[in-house]
């Protein structure tokens, strides 16, 4: 190891230690992130139970180990790249065996800086030698089966290619798939006889905004010295019983949803993420309980990942120093540890792997082994999700329940419950259990059975009412027919009340909006020359705009409601209706006042708020609508939504036009301006704010510091 490298974890160990002790008690704990992507923090699901040092196993001390493996015997294998050997102990972690090289038909053959090992069902080592630039297997017995080395002959590879594996897994088949040092491609895949086959699975980049933007303006002799957007490398790997390797990525140029990656044969990423947020370790949030580690920013740094039984995998964070445990959808079961030198922390973890349930995490930072026992908490999560696996629902709802005992705020136990109701016909049960889990995807399936069972037990009534009021509707349209011709003599179709009373004109003008949304430039025009509205139809449109947008967001079905109704402030809702509804009013009449703009403050108010009358008569259905359909039918809903949104958007435009008489470009022109002119007053208001409370806040201090001295 370079003096370089040495330095850096000599550094990365001084920060952990800096700032481990408010993370102290996280290692204690547990947490997982709720739907609305905050840490939840939940009881403990590891205890550390021991560290157990080289000198501990007789083997002599570690010194800075990079891997550790254990074997389908339980057999714990270890990477001690410092020492240049592969260290082998029994579950007990006691030694078993020393390997610091192999024999070979010319001599004994020493190994150097070994960073990853992979051991077969067989028995057969598999160790990524890479100061020796090969992958070494050795059968049981540790002797010599082949060796993997440089594919320079290849046409893929460049010949001044260096091979140097970092890790290595190994299929059923026997085909070798290796992570080299340097490797943008993905992983080097060799077959069973060690011979290169290419590579599989390069991980998805996402190249910076605004050096795609700087792009377009550069040079081709520019482009070609500039850096180029390429893949980042893999850090570390797994594979399970089926074949599918599970993978991490390091690095910032990577998707945030891609650092955990799971690789069918042909490279496919194929890994479920269901969960409230991709699997990648901490969501980009500043965590706000006490216990929870806030000092360090950024993304997960993941370095290894451990396949376990029932499709569970747990990922370890070098950067703050935890593991992340996920189930086969990518729902996050919990997340514990810290980085804090503390007992139970993680102070530079390098590796991690499992004897069943119990956690073996290789500090490469304390030269140690981590031993985590799993507490009951954890193996009632364990054993649910086995029992679902098993098709077990009833017994799986039973450990669910055990789980929800504990911890009450696990949002995937209520999805599990769900699960299990759902399996055994009790719709409207699972449904109010997927609700709690905020799990929409589990409860519009169970809306979908639960409706569907609804309209056959009730289906005679159903059309009984349909054709009752249908008929009713047939005798009011006879009747209302009857009665304008008695009193008119004649049917004229549409007419307004008369303007003989105050409250009768209110009710024309608010009526009128009916025929503005159908013919908007002769209702436009009429509203401002023949005064058909008013201010206080307007200011009534306006009221319901701002309350039929409060019940949408309080009362829009579970499935397409994203809101946390337990947070809705209707005063905050009452402004975030009326605030930009003013502004707009206010600043369109300043600019249009520049521009030879013909209409009034009360124009564009009443003009402004008529436009927005089909988004109060789209959005009660929408309500409604909301409530009875499923996931899959939602493209109804949004289409709709979009509709009203388009239509009134198209009114507005439309009014602004009339009353102020512009042509089309001049009436977009001012439409946009009025857009920035909102944005820099909303800018204006928090810049004067923000140095309000910083005067404030200076005036505070010196009243203080004055107060003292005095």
């Amino acid at each position: 190891m370079t003096p370089l490298t040495k330095l850096l974890n000599v550094l990365i160990i001084l920060l952990f230690l800096v700032g481990g002790s408010r993370s102290a008690a996280l290692a204690e704990g547990s947490y997982t992130y709720s739907f609305q992507r905050e840490a939840v923090p939940g009881p403990e699901v590891y205890s550390h139970s021991r560290e157990v040092f080289g000198e501990d196993t007789g083997a002599g001390p570690f010194k800075e180990p990079e891997d550790l493996f254990v074997s389908s015997e339980n057999l714990v294998y270890i990477a001690d790249t410092g020492n240049h050997r592969i260290v082998i102990l029994d579950e007990n972690l006691n030694l078993v065996q020393v390997l610091t090289g192999f024999e070979t038909a010319s001599g004994r053959q020493q190994f150097r800086s070994p960073m990853g090992l992979f051991v077969t069902e067989a028995g057969d080592l598999y160790v990524a030698d890479y100061g020796n630039s090969r992958v070494v297997v050795l059968n049981k017995q540790g002797e010599l089966q082949r060796i993997i080395e440089n594919p320079r002959d290849n046409e893929l590879i460049e010949e001044s290619f260096a091979f140097k594996p970092l890790k290595v897994v190994v299929d059923r088949s026997g085909r070798v798939y290796v992570i080299a040092d340097g490797v943008l491609e993905g992983l080097m895949e060799f077959d069973e006889l060690g011979v290169f086959s290419g590579f599989i699975g390069a991980p998805r980049v996402t190249p910076d905004p605004l050096d795609l933007l700087w792009r377009r303006f550069m040079t081709e002799e520019q482009k070609q010295r500039s850096a180029l957007f390429l893949p980042t490398e893999y850090s570390n790997a797994d594979i399970d019983s089926r074949g599918f390797i599970y993978t991490t990525v390091f690095g910032s140029t990577t998707e945030t949803g891609q650092v955990i990656r799971k690789l069918n044969p042909s490279g496919a990423d194929v890994l479920r993420r269901n969960g409230f947020t991709a699997p990648r370790g901490d969501v980009d949030v500043v965590f706000a309980e006490e216990n929870l580690n806030a000092t360090i920013t950024g993304r997960s740094y993941l370095v290894d990942i451990v396949v376990r039984q029932h499709g569970i995998y747990s990922v370890l964070d070098l950067r703050r120093g935890r593991v992340f445990t996920y189930d086969d959808d990518g729902r996050l079961l919990y997340a514990f540890g810290a980085p804090t030198a503390e007992k139970g922390g993680l102070r530079v973890p390098s590796a991690i792997d499992t004897i069943g349930d119990t956690l073996l995490i290789l500090e490469k930072g304390l030269n140690a082994v981590a031993v985590y026992e799993p507490t009951r908490y954890a193996e009632a999560i364990h054993s649910a999700i086995a029992h679902i696996q098993s098709g077990e629902y009833d017994e799986a709802t039973e450990m669910w329940r055990e789980v929800l005992r504990r911890n009450p705020n696990l949002d995937i136990a209520y999805s599990g419950i769900g699960r299990s109701l759902l399996s055994q016909g009790l719709f409207a049960e699972a449904m109010e259990m997927y609700r709690l889990g905020s799990d929409r995807t589990g409860y519009s399936k169970a809306l979908s059975l639960y409706r569907r069972g609804w309209v056959n037990e009730h289906f005679s009534i159903i059309l009984t009412g349909v054709i009752v009021l249908i008929a009713a509707y047939i005798v009011y349209r006879i009747f209302a027919i009857r009665k304008r011709s008695q009193r008119t003599g004649e049917y004229k179709g549409l007419a307004f009340e008369r303007k003989d009373t105050r409250l009768g004109a209110y009710f024309q003008s608010l009526r009128y909006a009916l025929h503005v949304i159908f013919h908007p430039f002769d209702g436009f025009w009429d509203l401002k020359h023949e005064r058909r509205g008013s201010v206080g139809a307007a200011t009534t449109i306006l009221l319901f705009v701002t309350i039929t947008y409060i019940m949408a967001r309080q009362y829009t079905g579970f499935i397409f409601n994203y809101n946390d109704v337990r947070r809705l402030n209707i005063y905050m809702e009452f402004v975030s209706v009326l605030l930009p509804f003013l502004l707009w009013c206010f600043v369109n009449l300043a600019l249009t006042s520049l521009v030879d703009g013909k209409g009034s403050f009360k124009d564009i108010f009443i003009t402004t708020a008529y436009g927005l009358v089909p988004v109060v008569l789209m959005r009660i259905p929408l309500i409604a609508l909301s409530n009875v359909i499923t996931l899959q039918e939602g493209a109804f809903y949004y289409a709709l939504n979009t509709i009203a949104v388009l239509w009134a958007g198209f009114l507005v435009f439309t009014g602004i036009q009339t009353i102020h008489e512009y042509d089309f470009k001049a009436n977009l022109f001012t439409c946009v301006l009025t857009g920035v002119g909102m944005g820099l007053v909303v800018f204006i208001c928090l810049l004067f704010v923000n140095v309000l409370a910083q005067t404030i806040g200076f005036l505070n201090t010196v009243y203080m510091e004055l107060t003292f001295r005095l």
